[in-house]
Parts: C-alpha cells; sequence; structure tokens
C-alpha cells in the first residue's frame, strides 16, 4: 500500500513540474510574441533584422570594432530608433522598478524576447529552477553554456544608455562562440547537451583534489600562540585576491576574540576555523573542482584501467548500449579491464579505506558528503600517474573509436564522447600534479566535496 501512494506522489509531482514547465514555456513566448510585436508597431523596428548577423547593426559593430569614437558616428538608425523607444517604456520613473506593472511587463516580455531569439538562433533548453523569471537559464545545444536572460534584460534596463550595444555585443559574442565550435566540428552544427547536462551542473556535488602543508599547519594551529598564527594568516593574506577578504576577516575575528598566548587548537576544535585557516596559510595547488560522479565513474576507473594495448570484444549487452545511445568513452572506460586493481567498496569507488585518513585533530567520523575533508595516500595514486599521459589516452580512445567501426554488428555513431575524454584526461592531469606536488614537497593530499554551482 505504501509503495502504491508513493508511485502516486511520484506521479502527481511529475505532472505538476510539467504542467509548471509548459506554463513558463507558453509565458515565454507570449511574452516574445508581446514585445517584438509592440517594438514593430510602436518603433516600426524589425528585432529579428536587428539582430541579423548579417545585418546593418551587427555589421556596425564588427566594422569599427575597438574604436568607440567610430562607432558612436556609425551607429545605425534602428539601434537608436530602438533604445529610445525601449528607454521611453520606463516613463517619468528615474530608473527600472519592477514593483511597478507597466515596468515589470516589459522587463518580462524584453528578457522573454531575448533568452527565445538566442533559443531559436542557436539551439537550446530553457531550465526554471523556480517561479521567479530571474532564475530561469537557457542551455545551449551546441557549446555548454548558460545564460539567464531576464536578469542580462534587467541590468540592460538598469544600464539605461548603450544598453542597446551591450545587447548586441553580447548577441555578437554568442554568435562567434557557436561559429568557433562549428570551426572545430568541421563545418557541422552537432548538439551535444541536452537538458539533463545543465540540471547536473546545479544538482550534481563538485570533488577537489588539494595539496596542503601540514607541516606547516600543524606548527600554527597546533603548538604556536594565536598571536603568531594571525601574523602568518595576515602575510599569507597579503598574496591573496580581494575575492577571498570576507573569509580571511572572519579568520582574523575568530582569531582576534581567542587567548593569543595558547595555541588555538587547545581554544577550539572548530572544523570550519581549521579548514579556513589550511587553506590561507597551507595550501599549495588545487585541482579544478569536478562532478563528483564523472570523477567517480569515469576519472578514476580510466586511471586503473591505464593506457591499454588492446580493447575486448562486444558482447550482445555492449551493442545494446550503443544502439541505446551510450556516450562513447564511457562505454571505452567501462569494458576496458583494469591494470591497476580498484576497490569497488572503497572511497569513490576505487580507493582502498586504509589508504584514507583524517585531517581533524577530534578523530571523529568523517562525513565528506557534508564537505569534510578526507586525506589520501598519494603513494597508492602515484605508479598509476607515472605512466599517464593525456595525449596517449585521446590516441587510444580514437583507436576505441576505430575498433567500434570495424565492427560489422555495431551501430555507427557519431563521436559524441570526445567532450567527455577530454574532460577525464585534463582531470587526470590535474590529479597528476597534485600528487607530484604532495609527494616532492612531502606535502599532503587531500579530497573534498563542494557542493553544486547555485
Amino acid at each position: 500500500m505504501a509503495d502504491k501512494e508513493q508511485k502516486q506522489k511520484i506521479a502527481t509531482a511529475e505532472r505538476e513540474a510539467r504542467e509548471r514547465y509548459a506554463q513558463a514555456i507558453e509565458e515565454i513566448r507570449e511574452g516574445c510574441w508581446r514585445f517584438s510585436s509592440k517594438v514593430r508597431g510602436q518603433a516600426q523596428i524589425i528585432l529579428d533584422e536587428l539582430v541579423d548577423p548579417d545585418g546593418e547593426s551587427m555589421q556596425s559593430l564588427a566594422d569599427f570594432e575597438g574604436d568607440v569614437g567610430a562607432l558612436a558616428l556609425a551607429t545605425p538608425l534602428d539601434l537608436i530608433t530602438f533604445e529610445t523607444w525601449l528607454l521611453g517604456q520606463i516613463g517619468d520613473e528615474d530608473a527600472l522598478d519592477l514593483d511597478i506593472s507597466s515596468h515589470r511587463e516589459l522587463w518580462f516580455n524584453f528578457g522573454a524576447w531575448i533568452g527565445e531569439t538566442l533559443r531559436l538562433r542557436h539551439g537550446g533548453h530553457w531550465l526554471f529552477a523556480g517561479d521567479e523569471p530571474k532564475s530561469w537559464r537557457l542551455g545551449f545545444s551546441k557549446i555548454l553554456l548558460e545564460i539567464v536572460p531576464h536578469l542580462f534584460a534587467e541590468q540592460l534596463l538598469m544600464l539605461q544608455a548603450g544598453c542597446v550595444k551591450k545587447l548586441l555585443l553580447e548577441v555578437d559574442r554568442l554568435d562567434m562562440l557557436h561559429h568557433e565550435q562549428v570551426e572545430r566540428d568541421g563545418g557541422k552544427e552537432i548538439d551535444r547537451f541536452t537538458p539533463q547536462h545543465y540540471i547536473r551542473m546545479h544538482t550534481v556535488p563538485l570533488g577537489q583534489w588539494m595539496v596542503m602543508d601540514f607541516k606547516t599547519l600543524d606548527r600554527l594551529w597546533n603548538k604556536a600562540a594565536v598571536r603568531d598564527l594571525s601574523k602568518a594568516v595576515r602575510k599569507a593574506a597579503s598574496r591573496m585576491g580581494s575575492a577571498n577578504s570576507a573569509i580571511i576577516e572572519r579568520v582574523a575575528k575568530a582569531l582576534a576574540e581567542a587567548d593569543q598566548e595558547k595555541p588555538i587548537a587547545q581554544q577550539t576544535g572548530d572544523r570550519g576555523l581549521f579548514e579556513a585557516v589550511a587553506q590561507i596559510v597551507a595550501l599549495k595547488r588545487t585541482a579544478a573542482p569536478l562532478a563528483v560522479d564523472v570523477l567517480q565513474e569515469m576519472v578514476l576507473p580510466a586511471l586503473h584501467i591505464g593506457i591499454p594495448d588492446k580493447f575486448p570484444p562486444l558482447d550482445e549487452e555492449d551493442l545494446t548500449r550503443l544502439r541505446k545511445g551510450v556516450e562513447l568513452f564511457a562505454l571505452f572506460v567501462d569494458i576496458v579491464p583494469h591494470k591497476y586493481p580498484a576497490d569497488d567498496e572503497g572511497f569513490l569507488g576505487a580507493i582502498p579505506h586504509d589508504q584514507l585518513s583524517t585531517p581533524y585533530r577530534d578523530r571523529s567520523t568523517l562525513e565528506i558528503g557534508k564537505g569534510d575533508w578526507v586525506i589520501i595516500n598519494p603513494k597508492y595514486l602515484h605508479q598509476m600517474l607515472l605512466e599517464y599521459d593525456s595525449k596517449r589516452l585521446m590516441d587510444k580512445y580514437d583507436e576505441f573509436l576505430k575498433y567500434l567501426r570495424s565492427e560489422p554488428k555495431a551501430p555507427r555513431r557519431r563521436d559524441d564522447g570526445r567532450m567527455l575524454a577530454e574532460t577525464v584526461a585534463r582531470a587526470i592531469a590535474d590529479l597528476r600534479s597534485c600528487v607530484g606536488t604532495a609527494s616532492k614537497g612531502k606535502h599532503t593530499l587531500l579530497f573534498r566535496m563542494l557542493p553544486p554551482p547555485a
């Protein structure tokens, strides 16, 4: 009975989500139509022509790129007319005010037109994280890039003078990014990214490798007086960018409230403060954060298989997965046997638990899923990384594609796994650099999980 009720709840939730999606799409398309129709009726501007890459307005940006004075003199009349009309809709108010119904309608319809125009131009997917249009995103299908049309529309309307030029420059930038991708794809327009790719970006946590000088950290945290730790924090902070100022200020405040004559370790076991201090005074290297499931299911398996000499025969299950559209690099990683044994029950599905330890003085249970750090023995990874080479991995993947094409029973597929392969190759190179830094300097290799991007 409970299972039946649970299935009904899931079905209801899915139906309601589909209905909300359909309603939002209808509102966007209606807003887009209302905006373009109003501009055409009142300002005699056809917006499709205004943003046409071969049109006068877009060409004026290309012809006078970098020459602000020449661009100002050569600004097409349609561009000036559209900006005058757009800002005129704000009326007598000094600035956009979304609490005014006419302003909110203008803003919503403008954002809808921006998003729909770019979606129809390049292909993409609307992604709705809530009811507030400022959170609605557009993810492109040919390049991995998101924009937030309604937030951009608000910024343009707040900017006022020059807002249409900024709009056209952004349209031109997106055109260029798509053109460059077509060139890389040999003149073909390939839809690579589905809504699921973008949903994962905001739902799957990230994993990151770090290298710390724990000898220095141990001295400053466990042995030195707080006043000396504060000096070290201030010295290290002077080399860090302004983006870190907020966390540095919080650390400085916490240390200022402690007894200056005693080590901080004797006064608190706060893991958050420990981690913040460690990143300020002891951080030596980090790898780029990457989705944890990619690390677990692609990066570490690719590391454990090494560089294979040959490929195993394809069985019926492999052929079925190919027909169902499995990414080719995922298949490559899955069917090639491991050269180095992995512990399926271990950390990230590969690393034995006896190769892990805690960085925290209290030695209590680690909750890695909630952000706790874990120490990894770099020796476990060192041997595997010795033979690793990004180019050799990509060359072997190319051989695998040829192998698939040589199999008469295998369906003919385009290479949809290259971006994943390149991502994995970079991730392993990042890990290799971290392990090298840890081994050479006798530093500590750590792993942490980060929340998905907002």
